[in-house]
């Protein structure tokens, strides 16, 4: 009866996952803006994307954003940090990523 009840509740989890709202922003249309972004700076010579990350939306986290990253860091506005990537929101706005 156990396994019977765990079966039943493993289903309904791993179905209400696939059945999961798409975001509003796909994973291109997050990749063009952050072109867009590389376009106008004038590095898309030299800096790319390597990934992009759909991050949820998550108690305590805020709200879901799309994670493009570049594939090599280079030096940011704020002096000692280094660009890695943009985080576009599902509205289309954007923040540099630095660390």
């Amino acid at each position: 009866m156990k396994s019977l009840l765990f079966a039943a509740l493993l289903f309904c989890s791993l179905t209400s996952i696939s059945f999961a709202d798409a975001p509003p922003l796909n994973a291109a249309q997050a990749a063009t803006i952050a072109q867009g972004d590389l376009a106008t700076r004038g590095l898309e010579a030299t800096v790319y994307i390597v990934e992009v990350n759909y991050k949820k939306e998550a108690f305590g986290s805020g709200p879901a954003y799309w994670e493009v990253l570049w594939n090599q860091e280079f030096a940011a506005q704020m002096e000692g940090r280094k660009e890695i990537g943009l985080r576009v929101g599902m509205d289309g706005t954007y923040k540099r990523a630095v660390r």
